[in-house]
Order: C-alpha cells, then sequence, then structure tokens
C-alpha cells in the first residue's frame, strides 16, 4: 500500500508450510455471499482475493454455522482494512487526499451506459460484480481491483467528486429484481456529470455495513461542499456569456463574463438570489437549466424565471444545489 508497492504483501504463516494447507490472507479480500455462486441454501462464504483473480467457497454443514464463520471473517477483514486504510493514508494524502472510508462492494451489472435501469429481466437485474471503493475527503473513487501502490490508486475506472455525489437511496423489488437475497443492504449512489447522471446500484453483505457507507457518503458531500463553499460553473444567459456562481451562503449570483478578453476585472453582476427566493429549479437533461425565483429580477426583464444554457449537461450544478440544501439543512438539525 505503500510507494513501490506493486502487489499484496505475502502472508508469512505462523507454523511451517503444509501440502494439504492453504493459507489465504485476509487483508483487503473481498469477503461475500450468493455473489459469483448462486447459494439457495445460505450455506456457503465467498473469499475473493484482491486482485479479483483468485477465489475460494467455502461450505458449511447448515446456514447457522455458516453465519458464524462469515461474522468471524467479517470482523477480521473489518480490521484488518482499517489498518490497510491507515496505511495507505501515510502514502496517498498528498496524492488522492484523505481516505475516509474503503472497502468492498457489489455492483449491478447494467447494459446502460449512464448506469440507469432498463427493461432488463430479473435475471439480469441479479448480476452482481466485486469493486472496490474508496472515499475521501473529496470525491467518490470505484476500482476494479484492490490498489496494492500509489500508481494504481491513482488510477480508479470511475471517479467523481463529492459535491456532485448523491445517496440516492435504498433498493426495492422493481428496481433491482426480486430474486435478490439482500435487498435490505442494497443502497445507491448518484452522480451528477457533464455526460448525464450515472448510477450506481450497489449491495454490502450486511445492515451494518450499509449503514456505514451511507454515512461516511452523506458526511463526505456535506464536508466537501462546506469546505470549498463557492462554485463557479460557465453558461450563457441571453446570449451572453456569464459565470454561475452558486456560494453556500449568498446562494445564486450570475456574473457578466463577456469583458474577459479585454483584461477588465468580472464585477458586473446580472442578478443575484439567496436560496430561500428559489422556488423551483429543473433541466432538459441536455445543457438548459431553468431557475424560478420568487420576486423577479430588479430592472424587471425575465421575470422570475429564468433560462441559464450550461454548455454541456446541468446535472453537475443541480447536484451541488442539492447538497448545498442539504448541508445547510443538515446544519440546522
Amino acid at each position: 500500500l505503500g510507494p513501490g508497492a506493486s502487489s499484496p504483501p505475502a502472508a508469512a504463516p505462523r507454523s511451517p508450510p503444509r501440502a494439504d494447507t492453504r493459507y489465504i490472507p485476509l487483508q483487503l479480500t473481498h469477503l461475500a455471499r450468493n455473489l459469483k455462486y448462486h447459494d439457495a441454501e445460505n450455506r456457503c462464504i465467498e473469499l475473493h482475493s484482491p486482485d479479483g483473480i483468485h477465489s475460494c467457497i467455502l461450505r458449511a454443514v447448515d446456514p447457522q454455522e455458516a453465519t458464524t464463520w462469515f461474522n468471524a471473517l467479517h470482523s477480521a477483514i473489518g480490521k484488518s482494512t482499517q489498518k490497510a486504510l491507515l496505511d495507505a493514508n501515510r502514502a496517498l494524502v498528498a496524492i488522492i487526499g484523505e481516505l475516509k472510508f474503503i472497502g468492498w462492494l457489489s455492483r449491478r451489472c447494467s447494459g446502460e451506459p449512464n448506469g440507469r435501469s432498463s427493461s432488463e429481466s430479473s435475471d439480469e437485474l441479479d448480476k452482481w460484480q466485486s469493486i472496490f471503493v474508496a472515499v475521501t475527503d473529496r470525491e467518490f473513487r470505484l476500482y476494479e481491483s484492490a490498489p496494492w501502490s500509489v500508481e494504481a490508486w491513482s488510477r480508479p475506472f470511475e471517479c467523481c467528486p463529492l459535491v456532485t455525489t448523491r445517496l440516492a437511496g435504498a433498493g426495492n423489488t422493481s428496481t433491482v429484481g426480486s430474486n435478490s437475497s439482500a435487498q435490505s443492504s442494497i443502497f445507491c449512489v448518484r452522480c451528477g456529470t457533464t455526460r448525464g447522471v450515472l448510477s450506481h446500484w450497489l449491495r454490502s453483505e450486511t445492515n451494518r455495513d450499509m449503514a456505514a457507507w451511507a454515512r461516511v457518503l452523506v458526511q463526505g458531500c456535506h464536508t466537501a461542499i462546506i469546505t470549498q463553499r463557492e462554485f463557479s460553473f460557465r453558461c450563457l444567459y441571453q446570449g451572453r456569456p456569464c459565470q454561475l456562481i452558486v456560494h453556500l451562503d449568498r446562494g445564486f449570483t450570475l456574473l457578466d463574463s463577456s469583458l474577459v478578453g479585454s483584461g477588465a476585472p468580472i464585477t458586473k453582476a446580472l442578478w443575484s438570489f439567496p436560496f430561500d427566493k428559489l422556488k423551483g429549479s429543473a433541466d432538459d437533461g441536455n445543457k438548459l437549466l431553468f431557475l424560478d425565483f420568487a420576486g423577479g429580477l430588479e430592472d424587471g426583464s425575465g421575470g422570475a424565471e429564468i433560462e441559464l444554457d450550461m454548455e454541456c449537461c446541468p446535472k453537475p450544478v443541480v447536484f451541488v444545489l442539492h447538497n448545498c440544501l442539504s448541508a445547510k439543512v443538515h446544519s440546522l438539525a
């Protein structure tokens, strides 16, 4: 987990190796049930190596014994994961930020490029894949396998700022599939990007794990918003190039940026509204953002309904807005 590391550290057994014994390191191993091996009797436990290549399937005499072994392994892996997080932070804080939470989850496979649910059969809806997830102080990161080097930590296959990430809620039979045996441990994370909304249906192995992930995500999004406080987005307003400023305390301000080329400072505010004047917002999912404010504009032009051309998908603005409002409400609780 440190600089120069390229593979998982070898686990040295306390006793001499035996031909009839197999040693399985538990650090960052994915412990799961009903992931790659269908187990209708709930007697099996799956252990998948950190690199995702090797697997070990254990079958107990009955479901009770399987649960006992699962809980013991879950506790041991949880402790080793916390140690791995501390070790990784010593090498990574200056590179990707501080790791707040790491671990394995299962992600529902989807043929949709944006991760949205489609009219797939229930068999398709029940297909899951292992992903390693990390929440830093700034980002939500997804990896195909557990990173074992600084270079690997720097190359997630999906990365989204927490300020444009939202916990959307738990799954149900209409969205996740009626055959799932762990619906109570399923949750959805949505990321607003310039490509649209990326939806990740994720499954933890226990309700307690799901609660921990939910808490880290919600608190992380709020903390990221409070830390940055101000967010700027390029846009067009009535054909004029502008900057939309969303500020945690001051609300919305639209600045005229048409004078940027002349070297003049951007000081002219076309309009400004606090959050409590916002009556509603909408977007077309393509590039247009609609804001409806109470009171209208001071110069009387355009009324209270404002249309902004964000020149790309407006979802990042929408998610920042929702997280700002959520953080403000949470601070009052």
